[in-house]
Order: structure tokens, then C-alpha cells, then sequence
């Protein structure tokens, strides 16, 4: 799988976002609180986070990813758009987390709008868990320099 863009209308922070992505290994790099930790998180939010919310068991997401009271950017929902591919053809997934969730993944053969139907696909297209993609792929700052050791240990042996 390969994503090619990520884009969202808010989501904590980060307002009217849409990044393209190149083949192979892509690196965001930027000042203090400029996004790159937010935008890995809206990633991994998007491919990972189911659109309907639940108040007392999301809190956490509902906390760290909703524009809040008090902040410049206020509002009552959070989104994000990835689109992807794989060697099946272009995917694109949009979810809303609002009152009104929304969630859409676009597929070369249709379009799924069915919450458990698209999490069944994704599970096809993605193979591995959260936590595999996290670790890994959608690394944090703490985990940057284990994660490149890693991959660079996986090309030499390939």
C-alpha cells in the first residue's frame, strides 16, 4: 500500500490541509508544533479510527483531534481524507467524525459506505494491525530512530 495524499478540513490544529505524498520513503520535517505529529496522527486516525465516536470511550480522540473552545479554530467536527493504492488499483477513504459521522472509501470496483464493510476492505488492503503501522510506518519522534534502524536492517536483507 501506498499512500499518495492526505488532506482534511480540521483536524486538532492543523486547518485546511491537503499534502501529496512520492514514491518511496517520504520524510516530514518542520519547527516546534508545526503539525508533523498531527498530521502522522491524522493518518493513522484515518485509516484506523472508527467515524462513529463514542463520548465516554473516544474521549482521548474526541480531546486531542476536535478544534476546541478557546482556540482559533473551533468547530464541531474533525475529518481526513487518504487516499491510497495498491496494486488493485486507487483507494480513497474520507471519514467526519462529527454528530453526524460520515465515512466513505471509494474503490476501484465502488464505493462502501458501510462502516463494517469498509473496515473488513481495509483490513484486506492493509494487512497489518494498528500497531504494526504505528511502530513502524507512522512513527513518532520517539520512536524515529528504531523505526529507520529497522527499515534500513529490512533492505539489506532484501
Amino acid at each position: 500500500m501506498k499512500i499518495k495524499n492526505i488532506s482534511c478540513t480540521q483536524f486538532a490544529g492543523v486547518r485546511d490541509r491537503n499534502i501529496t505524498f512520492n514514491d518511496g520513503i517520504n520524510v516530514v520535517f518542520g519547527k516546534n508544533e508545526s503539525g508533523k505529529s498531527t498530521l502522522v496522527d491524522l493518518i493513522s486516525r484515518t485509516l484506523f479510527q472508527n467515524a462513529r465516536i463514542d463520548g465516554r470511550s473516544d474521549k482521548e480522540f474526541l480531546e486531542l483531534y476536535f478544534p476546541c473552545k478557546g482556540s482559533s479554530i473551533t468547530g464541531d467536527f474533525a475529518d481526513g481524507m487518504i487516499t491510497f493504492e495498491d496494486e488493485t488499483g486507487t483507494y480513497t477513504l474520507s471519514k467526519e467524525w462529527s454528530k453526524e459521522p460520515r465515512c466513505t472509501l471509494s474503490t476501484p470496483d465502488g464505493t462502501l459506505r458501510n462502516q463494517k464493510s469498509i473496515s473488513a476492505e481495509l483490513k484486506r488492503i492493509i494487512v497489518y494491525g494498528e500497531g504494526v503501522y504505528s511502530d513502524m510506518l507512522l512513527s513518532s519522534q520517539r520512536n524515529t530512530d528504531s523505526s529507520l534502524q529497522t527499515l534500513l536492517d529490512a533492505s539489506r536483507k532484501t
